[in-house]
């Protein structure tokens, strides 16, 4: 792998939230890490999950300067700063190599602005892009500013969801923004795919359609096929499915690490490598350059 970076932007959302992006976002971002590519994450909900899940005993000071003050102090880490020209920016460095903008709740403060702020965040994007192979967007679950600057500078939309009907049709919500802001701002913007995440799987013996999956869940996803397309997308748009281990999954989050991490050789962890393997060959990779 050369040093050249490559700044690819993925936007991982959905109109629903629930669907486990969060989780998702920060096991995907750390394979790709793990692979050898430097990757920055971006908390872009204002609910600051990724953010919280990320750092479980404190924020750091990078990103909120004054926890306790009478006023939002945001840090050179914070993505609240990467809405202005003049302000400094500085992601934190985890552990493991990767880096985050992270966010608290005054983040939706953005939604308030003018909407032109969108290309002042534009601007600090693509001065970032040569720092890093991957760029991956914790989107918002709504439309509004901080939705319409991810899909501005993104190279390609991910979505994630549930076998159900809301986050089905959040699948399909989603579609349709990208479809608006590729139209009006950003023509180059892709849809990468969609991936299934907590999948009650009954049988791995079992064809997809046909007993792999419960009765309700194997409904949901031929209905999920139907979305896909309504708007020109075939099955192979669906990416991956991440089989539902709960237990794996809860301890994994309350100790702040990843699946992989936590338990490398379960079933979740795998799927979830793999998943990062489709997308890396997709968006132009090499899964072989790995550390």
């Amino acid at each position: 792998m050369d040093n050249k970076k490559a700044g690819k932007v993925i936007i991982i959302g959905n109109q629903k939230g629930g669907v486990v992006k969060t989780q998702s976002t920060n096991e995907i971002s750390y394979n790709m890490q793990q692979l050898g590519y430097q990757t920055l994450i971006i908390d872009f909900d204002s609910t600051s999950g990724l953010t919280e899940r990320t750092f479980p005993g404190s924020i750091p000071l990078s990103i909120d300067r004054d926890p306790m003050g009478n006023s939002f102090t945001p840090g050179e880490a914070h993505a609240f700063q990467l809405f202005f020209q003049d302000t400094e920016i500085r992601p934190e460095v985890l552990p493991d190599g990767r880096h985050i903008f992270g966010s608290t709740n005054e983040l939706g403060e953005i939604n308030y602005r003018p909407q032109d702020c969108v290309f002042d965040f534009k601007d600090r994007i693509d001065s970032l892009r040569s720092q890093y192979d991957y760029i991956l967007i914790d989107s918002a679950p709504e439309y509004n500013n901080l939705l319409i600057a991810s899909h501005v500078v993104g190279d390609y939309l991910l979505v994630p969801t549930l076998l159900e009907k809301g986050s089905r049709i959040g699948v399909g919500k989603q579609l349709n923004y990208m479809l608006r802001i590729r139209k009006n701002y950003n023509p180059s913007l892709q849809f990468l795919g969609t991936y299934i995440t907590q999948a009650s799987v009954q049988s791995y013996t079992q064809p997809l359609l046909d007993g792999y999956l419960t009765a309700v869940e194997t409904e949901n996803l031929k209905r999920l096929f139907e979305i896909l397309a309504e708007k020109n997308y075939n099955e192979d748009k669906v990416l991956g499915l991440i089989s539902w281990v709960k237990n794996q999954a809860k301890e994994a989050i309350e100790l702040g690490m990843t699946i992989r991490e936590y338990s490398p050789s379960s079933k979740p962890a795998i799927q979830y490598q793999e998943l990062t393997n489709k997308i890396v060959q997709l968006t132009g990779g090499d899964i072989h350059g790995s550390k």
